[in-house]
Formats: C-alpha cells, structure tokens, sequence
C-alpha cells in the first residue's frame, strides 16, 4: 500500500512540476541548483582526485606507472578549468555544464589512460561506475540535460572505442544504455521529489513577508528590497515613486462598528490595492492602517494621477464593507529610501491635518 500511495504522490508532483510556466521552472532550476550544488561538486572533485589513486592498478598491469602519469594527472587540468570558471560565472547554467564538463573530463582522462594500458579489459567497471557520477551531478540538471548527457556519453564510448579497441565493446553497451536510461528516470523522479520541497520553502517564504490579513506585503519585505538605504535590482535611469496611503478614521470605524468591520475594510483596502498595481509593483502594509506603496517605473506625476484615482475609487466604492476615505502621500525616489520615506510621511500628515480624503505630493 505504501509502494502505491508514493507511486502516487510522485505523479501528482510530477503532474505540477510539468504544469509549472517557464518563468516558475527556471526558478525551480535554480532553486535545485542551489541547493544541491555544494555536494555535487564536492562529490566530482573527491572522485577526480581518487582516480588519480589508481595508478597503482595501472602499475599493476604495465609493471611502470610512466605510461599512464599524465593522462591520470590530467584530470587535474579539468578541475582547474571548472574553479576558474565558476569563479567567474557561477549562473544555474554555466554551473551545470560545467558539472558535465567536470565528469566528461574525468571520463576523457580515464579513456587516455585506457589507451596506455596493456589489458583495458576492466575498462567495462570504470564506465559502469562513472554513471554514479551522472546520478549525482542529476541532482541539479533538468530532464533535457540529462538526456543529452546520457547520449554524448554512448557517443564517447563510441568514438573512444575506434582506438582503444575494448575487448568488451558489445558488454559495455549492453551494460550502459539500461544504466543511462534508468539515471533519465531517477533523475525525473527526483526532480519531482525536489519540487516537493521547493513548494513548501516557496509557501514559508511567501508567508515570512506576507501581512496575514490583509494579504500584501509585510514591512519584512523591505529587508530584502533594501540595502543601505537604497531600493535594490533597479536601473539607475529607473522613475520611482513612492506612496503612503491612510485610512482615515480608523479608529472611529473599529469604535463605532466593532473591530472584526475594521478587519473587514483592512482586508478590502489590501484587495483593492493588489488589484490597482502593477505587476512589478510593491503594496507594503507598513503599520496598523497604513499602506506603502512603491511604484516602479512610474514618474511623480503618473503615480499622483494614479492614487488620485485610488482615492476617488475607495470614497464612491459601492462593494466596500462601509464607506470611508483615505488619505495620500507620495514623492519620488532619488536614491535614498529613508529620505523618500520621510518626505511621503509628511505629505500624508499634510493630507490628514488639511481635511483629510486627498492626495499630497511632496
């Protein structure tokens, strides 16, 4: 029963792991690779350097271990390629083909070695094993790049065959291509394992910066959009402004009609709010009925026309859970948020203290 309840669960993941959009599943990549990186390349490190123990079989068979030094040593060159490139690049992508290119070094090191051996009858083992190698390094690669991995690694037994001449070609093949095939889906399954995971760190994280009730940003979200003062992952030509909504009367409204309508029109305020902004916008509730909004790629002008239109929209809406009104502040960014924030807090004290339901722009 336990075999087909997990056999279950594993096509419900894998049925949303397909249903994920392009911009979801190069996040989920990345997300794996992250995650599973640290030991991927730890593994192919120690297995490169433990290849180069074997030079004592290689003495063994050839009675010297000067035919077989540099192609063993070798491999050392594909570890010093993979730590400078990474070094420089380490995005999802470069990170895994450089893990492939890491395990294919090794594999063309053991080839060259094999050339040099008198007896390459064992060369059969060393293949078999390598697939560990491929299993590991699945960890981090999609379906497509295993499957492509799996194919370059039967055309290089191919083409190394040509001049090693393996005594035991027809048992390597039949040995290798049911092993690559069941990597393809071990691999797939644990993609599907991993997905798993990653949707339940994507709810935590989601609930971390989430405000409970009202559904928009919480004042935790800010840790990770600002830094020293100033708005990350923006252009530097890029128009920002800045808002600081109000409810006005809050405290009238939870006197006079009880707390849970208060939570009501809080909720209302914070729907209204995701459905007025951009995609790319941020909606931020920043104390008990105050809302910041930051407006991305919206100059001064726009985005006081904007919440002039919010603010109109809020006093004549008829789906509201009571009437009420809301005042506005806004000013734009010029680089420092804590001036910015400054300047749209006194813009909202100026709309509260001169009659309040208005927008004032700093």
């Amino acid at each position: 029963m336990r075999i087909i309840n997990g056999i279950k669960t594993i096509l419900s993941l894998l049925r949303d792991l397909r249903a994920m959009s392009p911009d979801d599943k190069v996040d989920f990549n990345k997300s794996k690779v992250e995650y599973y990186q640290g030991i991927v390349e730890l593994s192919l490190v120690v297995a490169c350097l433990v290849s180069i123990c074997f030079i004592y079989s290689d003495y063994m068979i050839n009675g010297s271990v000067f035919p077989t030094l540099i192609p063993r040593l070798s491999v050392l060159f594909f570890i010093a390629v993979f730590f400078i490139v990474t070094h420089f690049n380490s995005s999802t992508r470069t990170m895994i083909v450089m893990d492939y290119f890491l395990g294919h070094g090794m594999c063309i090191a053991a080839s060259w070695t094999a050339y040099n051996l008198l007896d390459n009858s064992n060369s059969i083992t060393g293949i078999v094993i390598v697939n560990i190698l491929w299993l590991m390094i699945g960890f981090v690669s999609t379906t497509k790049d295993t499957v492509i991995n799996g194919i370059v690694f039967i055309i290089e037994i191919f083409i190394t065959n040509l001049f090693n001449h393996y005594t035991n070609y027809e048992q390597i093949l039949a040995l290798e291509i049911p092993c690559i095939l069941g990597i393809m889906f071990v691999n797939y399954v644990m993609s599907a394992f991993y997905f798993d995971h990653y949707t339940v760190n994507k709810k935590l994280e989601r609930a971390m910066v989430t405000d409970p009730l009202t559904q928009v940003y919480n004042r935790h979200l800010l840790e990770q959009i600002i830094s020293d003062d100033m708005i990350k992952n923006i252009s530097p030509d890029e128009c920002i402004s800045v808002a600081m909504l109000d409810i006005d009367d809050f405290k009238k409204i939870n006197d006079e009609n009880g707390h849970y309508t208060g939570d009501l029109v809080l909720m209302y305020m914070g729907g209204k709010l995701v459905k007025e902004i951009h995609e790319d916008d941020y909606v931020i509730r920043y104390g008990g009925e105050e809302f910041v909004i930051i407006l991305r790629n919206c100059k001064l002008e726009d985005a006081c026309a904007r919440m002039e239109q919010l603010r109109k929209d809020i006093e004549n809406a008829k789906d509201s859970p009571i009437s009420f009104t809301v005042s506005i502040g806004v000013s734009s960014y010029a680089g420092d948020y804590s001036k910015t924030l400054q300047d749209v807090d006194e813009a909202l004290y100026k709309a509260k203290n001169t009659g309040k339901n208005k927008v004032v722009t700093v």
